[in-house]
């Protein structure tokens, strides 16, 4: 696999982005929010219908959610939120990878680092969704047809391999804690290469589906 970069998330529409050198994170979460799936599926254009993207090998599918995992079999401290764990192991969602994959692809492509996408054609949903604006999680959500009770969304950019991105994630209280977060039992991750400084962004997003 080709040594990249990836991302954290958590806690209810808190964005935190920290950066050193050429390398930064950002996460944010939405748990059991009133606006679920299905409250919002009527004031949101219906998305086209399109292919999953295949961007990662079956092996690499199969790393991350193994490095996932295995954070989550383990107890530990996550800082400010106390020791968590074990919890749960998370299984892999095609729709979860979908939108991630996306997220990825318009960052990438947009040298855009944003919980927010670019509103640029790079941002499917944004453009097949006819925004007007960059899309954000929960419409990405509604794009890759994922019927949620919560969701979160990591992302990251710079790191160059996939074990310091894990780890960058678990020096952060708020990454570690959604990591260890047992509301999520869902998980898809992606990344793409850029020709910017930061070379790879790396998408993740949790799930609990209905």
């Amino acid at each position: 696999m080709k040594s990249t970069a990836i991302a954290a998330l958590l806690s209810a529409t808190l964005f935190i982005f920290t950066g050193c050198g050429s390398s930064k994170v950002a996460h944010t979460s939405i748990v059991k929010s009133e606006k679920s799936y299905l409250s919002q599926t009527n004031s949101m254009k219906k998305k086209r219908a399109h292919a999953s993207p295949s961007f990662i090998t079956k092996s690499e599918q199969k790393e991350f959610l193994a490095r996932i995992n295995k954070v989550r079999s383990e107890r530990r401290s996550c800082g400010r939120y106390g020791r968590m764990g074990p919890v749960q192991p998370l299984v892999w969602s095609d729709r979860l990878y979908e939108a991630a994959y996306e997220h990825s692809y318009d960052m990438a492509k947009s040298s855009h680092f944003s919980h927010d996408g670019s509103g640029t054609r790079n941002d499917r949903a944004a453009v097949d969704m006819r925004l007007g604006r960059g899309s954000n999680l929960r419409e990405r959500m509604h794009y890759s047809d994922y019927r949620w009770r919560a969701i979160g969304e990591n992302i990251a950019a710079g790191q160059k391999t996939t074990q310091a991105a894990m780890d960058a994630w678990l020096r952060s209280d708020e990454h570690c804690k959604n990591l260890m977060s047992e509301h999520f039992t869902e998980v898809g991750m992606a990344y793409y290469p850029s020709t910017d400084q930061y070379q790879t962004y790396w998408a993740q997003n949790f799930g609990r589906s209905l």
